[in-house]
C-alpha cells in the first residue's frame, strides 16, 4: 500500500519562517489601492468595493512585495510568515487581527470584535461558531470540533465538503481552521504559543481543505521582510533525537523525542508487526510507537 498524501503539505503542522506567495482574492468590482512591486503591511487595505451591503475592504494579510495585480480580481503578495497548517477546515481566505476570548467568559455573551480571527485552544462548540458569525468575525482557529456540530454550522455534509462537492461560494462565510481535527482535543503547545505571541496582529487564514489533493487549511502569521525563511523541502527522516508528535490513538497530540529506532518490526497495539521507534515523552516516560503514527516535527 502506498501513501499519496501527507497529513500536512510540508510534513509538519508549524514552520517558524517560510517564504510564501499568496493570491488575495478581491471582492467583486473592487478597486486595488496598491501597485506592482509596492511593499505592503499585513493590516494595510489593498482594495475596496462598494455594494448594497456596504463597504468591503480587503486587507493584505501579509508583509511583503506585490508581485501581481489583477484589477477587480486579485492581488498577489510575496513575503515571509510563520505557517500553521491545520488538519481540517471550512471557508475561504480571510484576514484579520487575532483575538483570544477571556477564560471563563460565557460564549453566548462574549463580545467579539468584528473582522477578528478568534483563537479557541480547546474543542469549539456550536455556540462559539454561531456567536462568531453573528458578531461579524472573519474566522476561528480552534483545536477541534464535533463533526455533527461543524456540519450543523456549515449546513452541509462534511464528506461532501472535503470531496469538493460543495463550491466555496456555498460554504459558510465564517472560516474555521481546526489544528487537531475532529473530536475533543486541545491545541498543541507549540501552535498555541505561536498564536499567543501574536495577539492583535493581523493574520491570513484559509480554511480550504482537500485531502485528495493534499490541501490543508492554513494560518499565516506575517514576519518582517528581514526574516530568514527556513529551507524547503524540510527534513522528515526518522533519526534519533528528532522531535515527533503522535498523530492517532489515545495519545494523539502528545509530543516527545525519538530515543531509539528499532531495526526490526515490533508488534503494535493492533497486533500488527510495524517499523517502530522508542519515544521519550515530556514527562520522562517512554512509549514504543509505529513510525506510521509519528509526525516528525524537527
Amino acid at each position: 500500500m502506498s501513501v499519496s498524501a501527507l497529513d500536512y503539505p510540508l510534513g509538519r503542522p508549524i514552520i517558524s519562517a517560510i517564504a510564501v506567495r499568496r493570491r488575495r482574492l478581491l471582492p467583486p468590482g473592487a478597486t486595488p489601492f496598491v501597485s506592482l512591486h509596492e511593499q505592503v503591511s499585513p493590516g494595510q487595505a489593498i482594495a475596496e468595493a462598494r455594494s448594497d451591503a456596504g463597504l468591503a475592504t480587503a486587507l493584505a494579510g501579509l508583509a511583503g512585495r506585490v508581485v501581481d495585480v489583477a484589477p477587480g480580481q486579485s492581488v498577489t503578495i510575496e513575503g515571509a510568515a510563520t505557517l500553521i497548517n491545520g488538519l481540517l477546515g471550512v471557508g475561504g481566505q480571510v484576514a484579520g487581527p487575532l483575538f483570544f476570548p477571556q477564560h471563563g467568559e460565557s460564549l453566548a455573551l462574549i463580545q467579539i470584535p468584528p473582522g477578528s480571527v478568534i483563537v479557541y485552544p480547546t474543542r469549539a462548540p456550536l455556540t462559539l461558531l454561531q456567536r462568531a458569525y453573528a458578531s461579524g468575525a472573519a474566522g476561528v482557529i480552534a483545536a477541534s470540533a464535533s463533526a455533527l456540530e461543524l456540519e450543523a454550522f456549515a449546513r452541509a455534509d462534511l464528506t461532501a465538503l472535503l470531496d469538493g462537492f460543495v463550491p466555496l461560494s456555498a460554504q459558510p462565510p465564517l472560516t474555521v481552521l481546526l489544528t487537531e481535527g475532529l473530536g475533543n482535543c486541545t491545541m498543541s503547545p507549540p501552535i498555541l504559543r505561536a498564536l499567543e505571541q501574536r495577539v492583535n496582529d493581523v493574520i491570513l487564514l484559509n480554511g480550504q481543505t482537500s485531502p485528495r489533493h493534499n490541501i490543508r487549511p492554513e494560518a499565516l502569521l506575517p514576519l518582517p521582510a528581514s526574516a530568514t525563511p527556513t529551507a524547503t523541502p524540510l527534513p522528515s527522516a526518522f533519526t534519533v533525537g528528532s522531535l515527533a508528535r503522535i498523530t492517532a490513538g489515545p495519545q494523539r497530540g502528545v509530543w516527545g523525542r525519538v530515543s531509539h529506532i528499532f531495526t526490526q518490526a515490533r508488534r503494535s497495539a493492533t497486533d500488527q508487526w510495524e517499523p517502530s521507534a522508542l519515544l521519550r515523552l515530556d514527562d520522562g516516560s517512554t512509549q514504543i510507537m509505529p513510525l506510521a503514527l509519528l509526525d516528525i516535527i524537527g
